[in-house]
């Protein structure tokens, strides 16, 4: 079996969610949706390494990975990880640390397992760990614009596809950081109030500008995006909203999130770059992959 593959898990960013606890993690997730993006994390094995992790050239360590590999029975590899997503920021970085951990240490044992296996041990480690509740499932599918219907890992859980166009961008700026788990703290309640809300909102008619609009609205009600933000934003992108060259903006935990038709990224980049620095992504439709 060849020993130095690579492998590829798109980023997922959140629009709105609301959460469904149980006593089984594996039932344990979310319903909601959110934007699969590329490029994504590149994983691959690390030989001659020590260190378990080493992420854009860094030694660190993730609970959720070191989980994920308790729950598979498998000792883990030391692998490297090139990542375009920061932790802490909303791009699903844990989830696909352990995506690609997992499936990475499988291989170098010469064991096959599927998505679906691997998607369940990398679930069930991001819940234990409140890092997150649906991106694994929707790293693993892709499709543009996911829908989560059924809450839970992949085999339980459901992911629809919302129809979108290939030729649009996703550009981002990192605003502030910190956990999911101060994520909960911070705004939990009202998760929970606006989550439900639009999520049914948005079945009724899935699309692009409904999620766009959708998830404006949750994080302004979440509490996200501040008024003063969302000012700041309409005078920086009004004018391209108005021309229908943005489709909208909104923030999951403290990534501000920009979507564009691809012709106006460069502008609205330039636009955005006052905020911070910009991150240019395009949609991702196939899911994981080996590279």
């Amino acid at each position: 079996m060849k020993q130095d593959a690579e492998v590829e898990v798109p980023g997922h960013i959140s629009g709105f969610w609301y959460v469904y606890k149980r006593e089984d993690p594996l039932h344990t997730g979310t319903v909601g949706a959110g934007l699969v993006i590329e490029p994504g994390l590149i994983v691959s094995s690390n030989p001659g390494y020590n260190e378990k992790l080493m992420f854009n050239g860094r030694v660190i360590s993730v609970n959720t990975l070191e989980s994920a590999y308790i729950n598979a029975g498998i000792e883990g590899v030391p692998i490297k990880v090139s990542s375009p997503f920061e932790l802490g920021r909303g791009y699903g970085a844990s989830a696909a640390i352990a995506l690609g951990g997992l499936y990475i240490s499988f291989r170098e044992k010469g064991i096959l397992k599927s998505w679906l296996e691997i998607g369940r041990y990398a679930h069930q480690a991001e819940v234990e760990n409140v890092t997150g509740y649906g991106d694994v499932i929707a790293e693993i599918y892709g499709g543009g614009l996911e829908l989560r219907i059924e809450p839970g890992a992949p085999g339980i859980g459901v992911v629809d596809r919302v129809p979108v166009s290939s030729d649009i961008n996703v550009l981002t700026v990192g605003l502030d950081r910190y956990t999911t788990l101060d994520m909960f703290k911070r705004y939990g309640d009202k998760i929970r109030e606006s989550g439900i809300k639009v999520y049914k909102e948005f079945i009724k008619a899935p699309s692009i500008e409904s999620f766009l609009h959708l998830s404006h609205r949750f994080s302004m009600e979440t509490g996200m995006l501040t008024k003063e933000m969302d000012t700041r934003l309409k005078e920086l992108l009004g004018g391209y909203i108005r021309q229908g060259r943005v489709l909208g903006y909104f923030v999951k935990k403290g990534l501000l999130v920009v979507v564009s038709e691809g012709n106006a990224s460069a502008e609205v980049y330039r636009a955005i770059s006052t905020l911070g620095t910009p991150k240019v992504f395009r949609l991702n439709f196939s899911g994981c992959r080996v590279i």
